[in-house]
């Protein structure tokens, strides 16, 4: 079954980057359920700017996805560091994913666009593999990462809430 990959990455302490991978029939559901929990005003949710209980009803509904967010750490947040996680998330999906959407970094583009695309010849999967840098509110499955990534790196009881989820991958 072929799947879907939604990155997202946090810079404290270091660089995070969490690629959760959504089986493909599953997408639109989930969209659904994530457009869902939007308040009234907002275009995308980031999960930094929202209260605990709010944040605690995201994770309960990703919670019930059936989706498994893949971690990459590396101790910097440098230029080598981003390019060795993008390169091992296409390594570890090269064979079963059908498409990457990487949340859009400006300060990054150019950069990520050359990563991916040297990256999917590298593991075989060029032509296979669709890869997007899309802005975060484009695509509400972009705000999994981005939630687990910010759970992951707070720790304590918010790591223990998504770890079920979570496999740690080596770069």
């Amino acid at each position: 079954m072929p799947v879907h990959v939604f990155v997202d990455e946090t810079k404290s302490r270091g660089l995070l980057m969490a690629a959760a991978r959504c089986q493909a029939d599953d997408v639109a559901v989930h969209r659904k359920a994530l457009r869902s929990l939007l308040l009234p005003g907002q275009e995308r949710l980031h999960f930094n700017h929202e209260r605990d209980p709010h944040r605690k009803k995201i994770v309960r509904t990703i919670s019930e996805f059936r989706l498994t967010v893949d971690i990459y750490h590396a101790e910097r947040d440098n230029t080598a560091a981003r390019q060795r996680c993008l390169e091992a998330i296409v390594r570890d999906n090269a064979a079963t994913a059908e498409r990457l959407v990487v949340e859009r970094d400006e300060s990054t583009y150019g950069t990520d666009g050359k990563v991916l695309n040297a990256a999917t010849h590298r593991f075989g999967c060029h032509g296979k593999l669709r890869w997007d840098l899309l802005a975060a509110k484009a695509d509400p499955l972009l705000w999994v990462p981005d939630a687990v990534a910010w759970c992951w790196m707070r720790g304590g009881e918010w790591r223990r809430m998504i770890q079920g989820l979570c496999e740690v991958k080596d770069l």
